[in-house]
């Protein structure tokens, strides 16, 4: 919404938009977003019922079953609970046999769905035409079930690259998609059974603000801001979501010791950014370990918010961001979609394949960059691994000496995840949903005219 695709729909004076959001409540939010021809509305908190759920969960057994993909059997090993996989496998073999598939427990779902009360005067206050949502994995989609139930047009802004390879099957079925990249129109219809022609490719909206470094904080204002040294290289350590590597913290002590010693020791600084998705314990955690460290700024995500990712960045969080990227000469992570960040503007980026808990929790992950979707971005050989500390030493001082190492990498990276890269993505996503309204887009400014559509791709 802070990009161009809020703007582009503003500017059609017979459209009105109604955000309706958790924080929708919140004084900051509303001031932002608030206008003439938008209304900014609380999300109303619904219960998903008992059958509900349980239908929710045999089309999870039902698609993991299926494992069309190694990041599909890898979900299904990590499902594993107190009585193995014996349950989870039974009940979705059976159900297949029985011909329940996806789209038929998504009928039955729609079927039982009855309107919620909560929802009821929204949709009667504002009579919506278009429903638009972002998470097609979400389990409280009450608002949307509401949309279908009314016979309100549904359209889905898929929020991410990989939604569609490893998130899990579609919670309800929109009337139109509007996604990344080529290839997510194929995952669209392998592994969900949604028709080609109904996905349409737009970019990546957030990815426009990159397209135009003129917005990014000079260097000396950005060193200057986070203390750093300007004649010293920076390297950005991007830590990865709560949970997803339980020891993370002894990782960022490595690759902090490993920057510290030899010859990159008086040449290197480290800025090691938080997950926006990180407890407060975590969070203490890191600065606890991390202050007052030399050559070494813990940066914050942005502010907090009551979201599902605990995230709420302001422009000038994705501004500072974005900075960080393009100031930095190297992106330390471990599987994060900071290395398409990165790539976007053409940063080495490095990713850790050592020192991970190798504990039950994580033991189907062990090799997460050959058996999970992230595969999808070392095939493009945009990004480098390393599998010891003194291999994280050599590649950082290669790149630090010539940073278009791995350059063809990422620009293929960046060609097959984000279709282009012009600063009109929000401005297309802004189209497809006009589109969806039957509204005339010709009148709609965008820089680039052409839009890509899944049929004629």
């Amino acid at each position: 919404m802070r990009t161009d695709f809020l703007k582009t729909l503003t500017a059609n004076p017979n459209l009105r938009t109604v955000i309706i959001s958790p924080i929708g409540d919140e004084p900051e939010f509303r001031k932002e977003f608030e206008a003439p021809n938008v209304c900014v509305e609380k999300w109303p908190r619904t219960k998903v019922g008992f059958v509900e759920k349980r239908l929710k969960n045999l089309k999870d057994y039902v698609w993991v079953n299926r494992g069309l993909t190694q990041a599909i059997r890898v979900r299904r090993l990590a499902q594993r609970g107190k009585w193995g996989l014996a349950w989870r496998d039974t009940a979705g073999r059976l159900a297949r046999t029985l011909r329940a598939n996806e789209q038929r427990i998504n009928r039955w779902e729609m079927a039982l769905y009855r309107s919620q009360a909560a929802l009821a005067p929204l949709y009667q206050k504002y009579k919506p035409d278009l429903a638009v949502f972002t998470r097609v994995f979400g389990t409280n989609m009450h608002m949307v079930k509401e949309a279908r139930l009314r016979g309100v047009k549904v359209l889905c802004l898929v929020e991410s690259w990989d939604n569609f390879i490893c998130k899990g099957p579609l919670s309800v079925v929109p009337d139109s998609m509007a996604v990344w990249n080529e290839t997510m129109v194929d995952e669209a219809a392998e592994l969900h059974f949604f028709p080609r022609e109904k996905v349409e490719v737009v970019g990546v909206p957030q990815f426009d603000l990159y397209t135009d470094n003129k917005s990014f904080l000079p260097r000396a204002e950005f060193f200057h801001a986070h203390e750093l040294s300007p004649d010293r290289k920076l390297i950005t350590y991007a830590a990865s979501t709560e949970g997803f590597i339980p020891n993370e913290p002894d990782i960022v002590e490595t690759v902090y010791q490993t920057l510290q010693g030899g010859n990159l020791g008086s040449s290197c600084q480290l800025i090691l950014r938080l997950h926006p998705i990180t407890t407060q314990r975590l969070r203490e955690e890191y600065y606890r370990h991390f202050t007052n460290r030399p050559w070494l700024t813990i940066q914050e995500p942005g502010r907090l918010s009551k979201l599902h990712d605990g995230w709420d960045p302001s422009w000038a969080d994705m501004v500072n961001l974005a900075s960080t990227i393009f100031h930095s000469d190297v992106i330390v992570n471990i599987a994060s979609t900071m290395a398409i960040d990165a790539a976007v503007l053409d940063k080495p980026v490095i990713s850790i394949a050592f020192g991970r808990d190798r504990g039950a929790e994580n033991r189907y992950f062990d090799d997460i960059f050959l058996n999970s979707h992230y595969k999808k971005l070392v095939d493009t050989q945009g990004l480098r691994l390393v599998y010891s500390p003194e291999e994280l030493r050599q590649v950082v001082d290669a790149y630090l000496d010539d940073p278009s190492i791995d350059r063809a990498g990422r620009t293929r990276l960046r060609t097959e995840l984000c279709f282009r890269l012009d600063g009109s993505s929000g401005q297309r996503a802004a189209r497809a949903v006009l589109r969806a309204l039957d509204v005339n887009v010709a009148t709609a400014a965008i820089k680039d005219p052409e839009v890509s559509l899944a049929a004629s791709a």
